[in-house]
């Protein structure tokens, strides 16, 4: 994969097309699970570009971005529905929901506080830089048409354990309108149980339920370090923690809670009668 966006696509792949307040699905946001369904990436990046707000973002900092997903978003227009939960002085809580009809397919929360200068405590970790790691392949399903470009630290998708990787997007959310950093951190934020998976995903499935982001900071430059480990109680359910950085740090903490259940290889799924 390349980032040199000019020779692989000239014209930026994206997600979604917008016809007025209607967002259209490409291929590209099908799951790689269900063809009629989209992947839970495209979903927090459009409720991200979704949440952001010139006119609040000047004075608050989003603080955490919290993505529940109502089953399969169908691979169908989708609009988006605002609600104010609160609205204060010092945070506000904005929920907001996709709809592919009349249905509510996912949400939402967004909750900013007033931007103030107060001490700095930062992260301690040991990430290399981004471009001392070489350039690899990625998962099939998550290259966006060869714009995403993956460098692994440890582990990864395929590889049961913690994963470590920097990540970069060449892509758009929406065609015609270049993707912030807050958009590409919640599109990196769904890869967490793919990248950190506990077992092999040809015996066990772990689809995630929900995304939780929980920013020190918005992230700057265009590496994204994501680091992800999935843990699980033997109940049929688990939760994936991840920590994302980029060049200057650790700038955000997430979980995902996560659906576990047989896989395509597993022993454990029902045999046909003979």
């Amino acid at each position: 994969m390349s980032t040199d966006s000019s020779s692989e696509h000239p014209v930026p792949p994206a997600y979604y097309t917008r016809d007025g307040a209607v967002y259209r699905p490409s291929g590209l946001a099908r799951s790689p699970w269900d063809a009629k369904a989209i992947a839970g990436g495209p979903v927090s990046s459009l409720l991200a570009l979704c949440a952001e707000d010139d006119a609040l973002d000047g004075d608050f900092e989003i603080a955490r971005f919290q993505v529940d997903i109502f089953g399969k978003v169908p691979h169908e227009p989708l609009r988006a529905a605002f609600d104010v939960l609160r609205d204060g002085r010092q945070t506000k809580l904005h929920r907001i929901t996709l709809m592919a009809g009349e249905q509510p397919v996912a949400q939402a929360h967004v909750l900013r506080v007033r931007r103030l200068k107060t001490p700095v405590f930062e992260v301690r970790h040991d990430y290399p830089a981004p471009f001392d790691v070489p350039v690899q392949e990625g998962p099939r399903g998550a290259r966006m048409g060869g714009a995403i470009t993956l460098r692994r630290v440890i582990g990864g998708p395929g590889i049961p354990g913690r994963g470590v990787s920097w990540l970069a997007m060449d892509g758009e959310i929406v065609t015609g309108v270049p993707a912030s950093n807050f958009q590409k951190a919640c599109l990196f934020a769904d890869f967490g149980n793919g990248f950190g998976n506990a077992t092999d995903a040809g015996e066990w499935s772990y689809a995630n339920l929900d995304i939780t982001i929980q920013f020190l900071r918005m992230p700057v430059g265009d590496w994204f370090l994501l680091d992800a480990e999935t843990h699980m109680a033997g109940n049929g359910h688990g939760t994936a923690r991840n920590q994302f950085a980029d060049e200057r740090g650790v700038y955000a903490r997430g979980f995902q809670t996560i659906f576990v259940a047989p896989g395509h290889l597993s022993a454990d799924l029902p045999r046909p009668a003979r």
